[in-house]
């Protein structure tokens, strides 16, 4: 009788603990509005300059938003739409930046971090590999979420204004992360504003002239894929009053200089 109840009682336990145990097994559903990074911009966001020293005192929020991007599986990744993948590489390669710089602060440039045989961009500390195919290691560089995993995978220029290299020559930081549901929208804002901003992109139709940010010459592939002429690209993004002007084409193009300076909010 002793047996019996015993053998009973540890069926119970089993058939209560089971979807329990189950349900520990079960990572927790990936956050597609990256809110918690949308917060750290909301609290060091000011303009187009970053508090790294307040992020740098308290930078528990920056890290919890990263342990939710290292928590995703390769198998579930591999499951998610395509703007889903595209909102989390932008947001990863951002979020990664702004930590590479906290972590050096005080510094005047994001150039300065790093080595002269590895760059800041270089160096493998991004713990995603497993999210990407081709990945050697547990860990990607900068440079391979750019140039490697967004700008091959996702054909689409507009992502050089959506990633910000923490310098005041990059199109600015969004004030919000980049979410899927709103992913095509943030992106035409973003670029539309990067065009927009005189200190960054100059357009001249008195004198047939445009001055560009250096992205356009570093990476001119881009902005003609498919044919496209760039001034037809810009003139879909450029403010309405020189739309006119680009989509004819008869233009000339200079490079603005790339101020490296760090996009730091200074102590006042």
């Amino acid at each position: 009788m002793i047996s019996t109840n015993r053998a009973w009682l540890a069926l119970l336990l089993a058939t209560l603990l089971t979807p329990l145990l189950r349900a520990q097994d079960v990572p927790p559903t990936f956050d597609h509005t990256h809110a918690e990074w949308t917060a750290v911009l909301a609290e060091h966001l000011e303009g187009s300059d970053f508090d790294y020293a307040a992020l740098k005192k308290e930078r528990a929020p920056l890290d919890a938003y990263l342990r939710t991007l290292e928590s995703v599986d390769a198998k579930g990744f591999a499951a998610w739409k395509r703007d889903e993948r595209y909102a989390f590489w932008i947001n990863a390669y951002n979020a990664y930046t702004i930590r590479a710089v906290v972590e050096a602060y005080p510094v005047e440039s994001i150039t300065k971090i790093g080595t002269k045989e590895e760059s800041v961009w270089d160096r493998s500390f991004v713990p995603l590999g497993e999210l990407w195919s081709k990945a050697k290691g547990t860990k990607l560089s900068l440079n391979q979420i750019e140039h490697e995993v967004l700008r091959p995978e996702f054909k689409d220029a507009r992502v050089h204004a959506a990633v910000n290299c923490a310098s005041k020559g990059c199109p600015p930081l969004a004030a919000k992360a980049y979410a899927a549901k709103t992913l095509d929208d943030q992106l035409d804002a973003t670029t539309k504003a990067w065009l927009a901003d005189a200190s960054r992109n100059r357009f001249e139709p008195s004198k047939k002239r445009v001055r560009l940010s250096k992205i356009f010459e570093w990476f001119p592939e881009d902005f003609t894929r498919g044919g496209t002429s760039l001034g037809a690209w810009l003139a879909k993004y450029a403010p309405e009053e020189h739309r006119e002007f680009l989509a004819k084409g008869n233009f000339s193009v200079r490079y603005l200089e790339y101020d490296w300076a760090l996009n730091d909010v200074k102590e006042r």
